[in-house]
Formats: structure tokens, C-alpha cells, sequence
């Protein structure tokens, strides 16, 4: 059997009304498929999840397998997903996205060849309601090249965009060679996969393929704004786990802590955006900033002053009553103008 080079994990819990088009997109030519391999990991699934991807295993047995757990999140699928993957490089697909065939084909040529630690690749979001993409890709002058994570944050504004869940694919030694765990039994644990492995990545490369393509829109997504409220906690809880591995960033390569140090950073002011702008209970999400701050000034007081100036802001945005809706179409313009300006 051909050597697998990339393999994806999908964690799947009761998808069956999306999990046809995810697998059905990976059906690329029969040459491309047989170094890949699909993993659809069953999170104690209840509908017809099960069903849908063992029939696949039937009719591409070389390529699709199937792996049936407990329900413990997201995370715990993917904790799962990882020790069974067999290809030089491994991706996370969500159930109810899908990939782009030609991209992943060309993707699958450039691993092929690729001793990097980390791969970050463009992807796609589709917005259900109207149907259209939006594209997410980095702008660097040389491709064909590795890249130190030094060198990556010096860049920060022409690649930061893919630097996420939807954009890397790690090789597969390298990730387990950490033997770090996910979060299990919350959500947003994605920021825990974008930031912690990829903070000891000492060879980095960038593919100018679109792979991944993110489903948006959806109410029942745990970045809808009702969710996002509900579910404040579970992000609370990956920022601690975040800040846990700070003590372990003085013995990362050049440019590690400072990796951590955004992307921890970007987290928190998430949380502060749901707490001051997306929950309607005023009182409540004020609550839950100064709860943060207070928590953050006792464990890591450097963390607490990286995101102080933009806390100030959305506490100002707050009290003059700035909606979410508002503060997306106004704020992010401005924003990128300053850090053009430098004076962000």
C-alpha cells in the first residue's frame, strides 16, 4: 500500500444532514487518494452519523475509516482522531464543512515533498444565507521556502488570517511527539490546536492552495452570538489553558512566546467583545470582563497589560451602548488603518 501523506480527521457528532457533501469532497482522482486517508470519528453520535460514514469505508475501503467513541467534544474527537492517523500529515475538517478538490489535490503534491513541522494553507468561508465565499490566504513573497515563527510574527499582518484551526495541518510526528491533549467538553478548544502545537513549530511552510472550505451562518455554530454568550465559559476556560502553558514559553525558539503571546492575546479580546458588545445582559458581561481581569492580574500580569488598551476600548464601545453589528462594520476599517499608520 501506498505510503499516506496527508490524513484528515472529521469529528463528527449527529451530522448526517451535512456529513455527504464533507465526504463527498474529498472523492478526488483515485492517483491523488491513495495518499490520503479520512478518519470520521463518531462522537457518540445519535442520528444517522454512523450509518452515512461506515457506508463510505464500504465503498473506499483504501481510504475512508471509521472510529466510533463516548461523547466528550470536539477536542476529545480529536485527541481520538490522532492517535489512529497514518499519513506524514494530518488535518482537522469539521463535520459540516467540506474541502476544495482541486486544492486538496495540489495540497496533497506540495506535502509530499514538505519536512516542515506546521503548513499553513488559504481556505474559503461560505456564508449559508448568502451563498457567497469569502477568501482567507496569506501574501508572502516566497513560497517555496520554510519559515521561522520569528520571521512570521515580523509578517504578522499578511499571514495572520490563515494562522488558525481552518488553515493548519501539522506533521504528524512532530504533533505527537508533544503528547499534548485538547480541552474535552467545551467549545473553542481550536484555539488551543492554532496555538500551543504551533508555538514549538521551528519549520514553518506556506502552501498557496485554498483547502479548507468554513460553513457560516449557521444559529446552532458556536460562534453564533447567542451560543457565544451561553458558551463564555467554555472560552474562559481555554483562556486559562492558554495562560497554563506561559511558564513553559522562555524554552520555545525564537518567536514561540511571541506566537503564544498574540494568539493568547486575540483570545482574550473575544472574550471581551461577547462579555461587552454580544451579551444583551449589560450588567452580566461587565461582570464577567472585570471577573477576567482580576483573574488575569493574579496569574499573568504581562497577558494582562498586552490586552489592557483594547479591554478600555470595548468597555468604551459598551457604555455608549455600540452594537456588535455596529462595532464589525465601523471598528475593524479603522483599525487596520492604525496599525498601517503604526499607532495600534
Amino acid at each position: 500500500m501506498e505510503e499516506k501523506i496527508l490524513s484528515l480527521i472529521i469529528p463528527s457528532y449527529n451530522a448526517e444532514a451535512f456529513l455527504h457533501k464533507g465526504l463527498d469532497s474529498f472523492l478526488i482522482s483515485e492517483e491523488a487518494r491513495k495518499k490520503l486517508e479520512v478518519w470520521v470519528i463518531s462522537d457518540g453520535a445519535t442520528d444517522r452519523t454512523d450509518e452515512i460514514a461506515k457506508s463510505y469505508v464500504v465503498q473506499y475501503p483504501d481510504t475512508f475509516h471509521f472510529f466510533r467513541k463516548e461523547n466528550g467534544g470536539h477536542g476529545s474527537a480529536i485527541n481520538a482522531g490522532v492517535k489512529l492517523v497514518q499519513g506524514k500529515f494530518f488535518k482537522v475538517i469539521d463535520a459540516d464543512d467540506w474541502v476544495d478538490a482541486d486544492g486538496l489535490e495540489t495540497f496533497i503534491e506540495e506535502l509530499a515533498s514538505c519536512d516542515s513541522q506546521a503548513v499553513i494553507s488559504n481556505y474559503r468561508e461560505y456564508d449559508i444565507a448568502s451563498r457567497q465565499y469569502t477568501a482567507r490566504h496569506t501574501d508572502l513573497s516566497n513560497y517555496h521556502r520554510t519559515y521561522k515563527l520569528a520571521e512570521i510574527m515580523d509578517q504578522w499582518d499578511r499571514v495572520h488570517a490563515c494562522m488558525t484551526f481552518w488553515g493548519i495541518t501539522y506533521r504528524t510526528d512532530f504533533y505527537r511527539e508533544q503528547n499534548y491533549k485538547l480541552l474535552e467538553g467545551v467549545f473553542y478548544e481550536d484555539q488551543e490546536y492554532s496555538t500551543i502545537p504551533l508555538s514549538r513549530a521551528q519549520r514553518i511552510s506556506f502552501s498557496e492552495a485554498y483547502v479548507y472550505v468554513y460553513r457560516l451562518g449557521d444559529v446552532n455554530q458556536s460562534v453564533s452570538g447567542e451560543n457565544q454568550v451561553r458558551r463564555i465559559g467554555h472560552l474562559a476556560k481555554v483562556i486559562k489553558a492558554l495562560q497554563a502553558f506561559e511558564s513553559q514559553t522562555d524554552r520555545l525558539s525564537e518567536g514561540g512566546g511571541s506566537y503564544w503571546k498574540k494568539k493568547t492575546s486575540m483570545v482574550i479580546v473575544s472574550f471581551y467583545q461577547i462579555a461587552l458588545l454580544v451579551n444583551k445582559n449589560r450588567a452580566q458581561g461587565e461582570r464577567q470582563a472585570d471577573q477576567l481581569n482580576c483573574w488575569l492580574e493574579k496569574t499573568s500580569p504581562m497577558l494582562l497589560a498586552a490586552v489592557r488598551k483594547k479591554y478600555r476600548i470595548f468597555m468604551l464601545f459598551h457604555r455608549i451602548h455600540m452594537s456588535e453589528r455596529v462595532y464589525k462594520v465601523l471598528v475593524p476599517p479603522v483599525l487596520r488603518l492604525l496599525r498601517r499608520m503604526k499607532v495600534w
